[in-house]
C-alpha cells in the first residue's frame, strides 16, 4: 500500500504563506549570495534543458 500526503493550499491561510514565501526567499537569497552558487545553478539549468531537449526528441 501507498501512502500519500495531499496538501489542499487553498486551506493555507494567506498570512502563512506568504509568512512561507518569504522563507523561501530569504532562503534563496542566502543560497545564491555563496561564492559559485549562480554558476553551479547555470551549469545545472543547462545540463536540465539539454537533457529535457533529448527525452522530447526521443519521443518522437
Amino acid at each position: 500500500m501507498k501512502n500519500t500526503l495531499s496538501i489542499d493550499i487553498s486551506q493555507i491561510p494567506d498570512f502563512r504563506r506568504e509568512e512561507l514565501a518569504k522563507g523561501a526567499l530569504a532562503l534563496t537569497e542566502q543560497v545564491f549570495s555563496m561564492p559559485g552558487a549562480e554558476e553551479r545553478y547555470q551549469a545545472w539549468l543547462k545540463e536540465r534543458k539539454a537533457k529535457q531537449k533529448r527525452t522530447a526528441r526521443a519521443a518522437r
